[in-house]
């Protein structure tokens, strides 16, 4: 099979496409014919074992960790394909079916392959009506903002909730999720992107730049969810009700960090997505019935991942970044 095999984490890597054994499945898994596949600020991280340094102290910002010592590699958690095989023990799923879903994530997903083993309960019907491309982006994106939003937090109607970097990979689906369950959304961005986070569902749009959190009104909100990073707890403190969560998601936070989120009686935390059987079911629910799309922001072909990767680097893509497996027989 065609897939991207590395011999150790390499941010020089070309990632050239390769060939390499189809894999064995165990009895709870299936086997995969991915036709799309999606990456994510993490992949690109993960690949430069990105280093974080905060208050001195650093931190390995990725799922690099999970690879020390393991070789060959191949990266990847997000796919969207057709069943092929099924083991034993699987009951959810047939031959012929087509399924999306994050796998093994943060371990050895070994998603940039022509054919992926995973477990089925990482795994949901991909709905009819919605692309292979689009499926693939609404993974570990998608997850990350609907545990954001229902079990490390849980939405009311009327919640003032603020998302930072509300276009990016986990930013527009949050909004659209935190729409979907009735909250009030702020949407912290730049101009560039305000008018999509307007279309996304955002109530009102407050601008980087001109926003001043220091002197503006207090938003008082329930929730913050932070997939944009820039601002230290402090810098929302103002604006969040008394216990209100500040959900941090691009990196982790440094010892120093958490003890002065404490004292300063900041209920901040950074949180990781995780593999959850009833988390991406419920994203393929809210893709059949239109409740979230995917916002697409380029397609690449598998041999170009390099060039993916480069347009992931840069920040300021409007959704995710898809990769389109090429078709054979």
């Amino acid at each position: 099979m065609k897939a991207i095999v590395l011999e150790k984490l390499d941010p020089a890597s070309p990632l050239a496409v390769t060939e390499a054994a189809v894999p064995d499945i165990a009895a709870d898994e299936v086997l995969v014919k991915t036709h799309a596949l999606a990456i994510n600020p993490v992949d690109v991280k993960t690949l430069e074992d990105y280093i974080v340094t905060r208050d001195g102290e650093r931190m390995r910002g990725s799922a690099a960790p999970v690879f020390d010592g393991v070789s060959p590699i191949i990266l990847g958690w997000d796919i969207a394909g057709v069943v092929t095989a099924v083991g034993s023990d699987v009951t959810k799923f047939k031959v012929g079916d087509a399924v999306f879903g994050m796998v093994h994530f943060p371990g050895h997903g070994k998603a940039y392959a022509e054919y992926v083993a995973a477990p089925a309960s990482h795994l949901a019907l991909k709905p009819a009506q919605v692309s292979f491309e689009a499926a693939a982006g609404a993974t570990l994106a998608a997850i990350t903002a609907w545990q954001s939003l229902t079990t490390h937090y849980t939405v009311k109607p009327g919640d003032r909730i603020l998302i930072t970097a509300p276009t990016g990979g986990v930013g527009h689906y949050a909004v659209q999720m935190a729409k979907h369950l009735g909250a009030y959304i702020i949407a912290l961005t730049s101009p560039a992107n305000a008018a999509l986070a307007a279309e996304l569902g955002a109530d009102e749009i407050l601008e980087y730049a001109s926003f001043d959190a220091a002197t503006a009104a207090p938003l008082q909100l329930d929730l913050v969810l932070d997939a944009g990073g820039r601002n230290a707890a402090s810098w929302f403190a103002r604006h969040l009700k008394p216990g209100a969560p500040l959900i941090y998601l691009p990196s982790g936070l440094s010892k120093a960090e958490q003890e002065r989120n404490a004292a300063q009686g900041l209920n901040a935390a950074f949180k990781m997505v995780t593999n959850e059987e009833r988390a991406i079911d419920d994203i393929a629910r809210l893709l059949h019935d239109g409740s979230i799309v995917t916002k697409i922001a380029g397609v690449f072909e598998f041999s170009e991942m390099k060039a993916a990767f480069s347009a992931q680097q840069k920040g300021s893509a409007q959704g995710k970044i898809i990769i389109r497996m090429p078709v054979s027989a």
